[in-house]
Order: C-alpha cells, then sequence, then structure tokens
C-alpha cells in the first residue's frame, strides 16, 4: 500500500502560557499543503522503517506508531515502511509528524480497524504534538499542546512558495529564547477570521509567528531568505512552526514562479505549493 503524507504549515503561531507538566500551551492556526511524504508499507516478516534519503533514528515517529497501534489492538502482523521523503528534516512542516499520521491510516486500512475519528486522536498524541492535526488535515485552530482540534469552516486554498536553508532550528532551543524575550503576541482570532471571511489582503498583514523573531535571531539566514523572497516582489513572508521553513504569498501566482525560478539558483529548497483546501 501507498499512502500520501501531508506536510502541514502555521499561519499563526502564539504561545498562551506553560502548563503544570512544562509543556507550552499553544493556540495555532494550521493547514495542510500539497507538499507530501510518499509512504510505502508492506506485510513483512519483521518490523522494519526505512527512508530512502537519510538514516533516521530507531526510536523514530513511525515506529512509535506501529508499535502502539499493535499494542492497542493486539496486531500479530508486521510492517515493512519505506519512507521516500519530500519534506525536509527540522522545517516546521510536521515531516515525521504527518508520516505517523499516514501509517495509522494504513494500518487501519490493511487491518480493518475500526477507530473513531476522537481515538484516532487520542493515539496521535501519545506520538507528538503535531500528530493529532496531521490526522485532520484540514484547515484548523489547534491548541493546547496540539491535542485540541477545532475546525475552520474555509475552503480556502493559496499559492506558497516554500523555501528552507540547510539549517534547521532547534524546538526546544526556540521556545527557550522565547521565553527570554516573549517578542511578540499573536492575535489568533483575527487570523480566523479573515480566513472564513477569505479576506486574502487583510490576512496577508495579520498572520504572524511569536516564535519567528527569536529563530531569526538564532539563525539570520532567515532574515537573507525574508530579503531575497521580498525582492523578488513577493508580498507576504513569514516562517512556519518553529523553522526553518519561510514561506512566501502572494495573490499573483506568476510572481511566486518568477521567484521561484531565481530562488532555486541560491538555496537547495524550493517548492510552489498549494496550502489549505480539503485533503
Amino acid at each position: 500500500m501507498i499512502v500520501r503524507a501531508y506536510a502541514k504549515v502555521n499561519l499563526a503561531l502564539d504561545i498562551v502560557g506553560v502548563m503544570e507538566n512544562g509543556y507550552h500551551d499553544l493556540d495555532m492556526i494550521m493547514a495542510p499543503t500539497s507538499l507530501y511524504d510518499e509512504i510505502e508499507i508492506v506485510y513483512s516478516s519483521q518490523d522494519k522503517v526505512e527512508c530512502d534519503t537519510y538514516a533516521i533514528p530507531e526510536n523514530n515517529t513511525v515506529s512509535k506508531m506501529i508499535q502502539l497501534l499493535k499494542k492497542e489492538y493486539s496486531i500479530s502482523s508486521c510492517f515493512h515502511v519505506t519512507i521516500h521523503k519530500n519534506i525536509p528534516m527540522m522545517s516546521g512542516m510536521a515531516g515525521g509528524s504527518t508520516d505517523a499520521a499516514a501509517v495509522l491510516k494504513a494500518i487501519m486500512e490493511m487491518e480493518q480497524l475500526s477507530i473513531s475519528f476522537e481515538q484516532q486522536l487520542s493515539l496521535a498524541k501519545q506520538i507528538g504534538a503535531d500528530v493529532p492535526f496531521c490526522v485532520y488535515s484540514q484547515w484548523a485552530r489547534v491548541q493546547g499542546i496540539g491535542e485540541i482540534i477545532k475546525p475552520i469552516d474555509t475552503d480556502l486554498v493559496l499559492p506558497c512558495l516554500l523555501v528552507k536553508p540547510e539549517v534547521g532550528i532547534s524546538t526546544p532551543v526556540a521556545f527557550k529564547k522565547w521565553h527570554e524575550q516573549k517578542p511578540l503576541s499573536v492575535d489568533v482570532n483575527l487570523i480566523q477570521e479573515t480566513i472564513e471571511q477569505k479576506d486574502i489582503s487583510s490576512l496577508f498583514k495579520v498572520m504572524n509567528n511569536t516564535l519567528e523573531p527569536v529563530a531569526k535571531e538564532m539563525e539570520p539566514i532567515l532574515n537573507t531568505i525574508q530579503n531575497d523572497m521580498e525582492q523578488c516582489g513577493i508580498e507576504r513572508v513569514m516562517m512556519s512552526g518553529s523553522g526553518s521553513t519561510m514561506m512566501g504569498f502572494s495573490k499573483d501566482i506568476s510572481i511566486l514562479e518568477k521567484a521561484q525560478k531565481e530562488l532555486e539558483k541560491k538555496y537547495n529548497f524550493v517548492k510552489l505549493v498549494s496550502i489549505g483546501g480539503r485533503k
């Protein structure tokens, strides 16, 4: 069986506070993208997870999902999973999380498991903070540590140019620096309203990410990427998640297409994708 694991992006990310267990209480707006990993999963004599582009750790999100499902549903089968990677590591686009979500859905179908959506989210939460959204994979307000999914009623689709440098951003370090500075607060309610109203001009003005200033301090190349994208005429540039992918938006897709050709000369990962819609 071959399944697609769609990347996500954030058009809003705010840190509301810190919970008693030490986890950050987040308020975010997430959307799926047309960029995806391709997951090939077949029955095997033993469980094995491999990637075609780089070595992955033994205790990876896909292996965790397989073992959790086998334990919870007394599955005796074993699975060989091959991940064909298109979503870069440490990009703020939930590459490992969406792979785990895709494997959950694949095994449900292969083993004919009837698992409610609420239970799928519960399983996903045990693997990682972004996995519940990747199970849902539609426009959503995502809160808590990522386990609270509130659908946003819109079918908005936006073209978006993704540019990622070679460096990644350490999420724990980014959160630590945020605590030191607390640089900005994000009006997530307002951002959601513009998405629901499909008010693109206002959305470009209000969408924001509280981790972006500290990420740019950690890796100044993000400022360089933003400048390069703006020099190409891109209307709005912002960072997804904890980085290091920068997203470029314009109401004129031809500007993004021209920018893609120009920026590919300088950066290894430059992709023109669509975000939003219904996967």
